[in-house]
């Protein structure tokens, strides 16, 4: 069985639950830019990380993406990077809740990019959180897993919305590493929920030099 189908046997398991955190919602609360953002810890549960969770504290758009300035606090050190998502993706599920085999995977549709030191914070941060060792710094080029996105319509970054996807890191190997990845533009945040803990070295070592 060829890669792309094992994934797709995978999401097809997923639906329910992709589903129900894929609806688009419209913010009423006050523009991002007159609000403050107060910086929480990235790790909801120290001893069990097994969620992720950075504020969105900026935004620079592109003609054919939007990068947001991702941060959060680790041990009171800020840490953070740039994620850039394009402006063009397709739903990843068809309106009878089929995969769109076609068009729902995409390799540079997410890129995630070191912003400086606070993105070498990050990788140390993570890298801590779930044991994985070696690994203090991030890469300087920008890390691009497959993505497969899990909305029913395509993305719209023009207005608030909960958008989620499922990344592959690592995604030629037998063993891709594996996560579930929010991208929350009413919440302004972004999450990575796993998986499976067996994946974090994988993703830890795609993030880092």
């Amino acid at each position: 069985m060829n890669k792309k189908r094992k994934m797709t046997r995978l999401i097809t398991l997923l639906i329910p639950l992709i589903l129900i955190c894929s609806c688009n919602r419209t913010s009423t609360s006050e523009d991002s830019s007159t609000a403050s953002t107060k910086l929480v810890s990235i790790a909801r549960n120290p001893e069990n990380p097994s969620s992720v969770l950075l504020d969105l504290v900026d935004k620079i758009e592109g003609d054919t993406s939007i990068s947001y300035v991702a941060k959060g606090l680790y041990q009171d050190d800020t840490v953070g990077f740039i994620v850039e998502i394009n402006k063009n993706i397709p739903a990843g599920i068809n309106n009878d809740g089929s995969i769109n085999e076609q068009d729902g995977f995409k390799k540079g549709a997410i890129a995630f990019k070191k912003s400086g030191i606070e993105s070498d914070r990050f990788v140390s941060a993570l890298a801590k959180l779930w044991q994985v060792e070696g690994i203090d710094k991030m890469k300087t080029a920008p890390i691009k897993p497959l993505s497969f996105f899990s909305n029913k319509k395509a993305i719209n970054l023009e207005k608030s919305s909960t958008n989620s996807f499922k990344l592959f890191f690592d995604d030629t190997s037998s063993d891709p590493g594996e996560i579930f990845f929010t991208l929350d533009t009413y919440k302004r945040s972004i999450e990575f929920q796993e998986k499976d803990a067996q994946h974090r070295s994988t993703i830890a070592h795609a993030f880092a030099e």
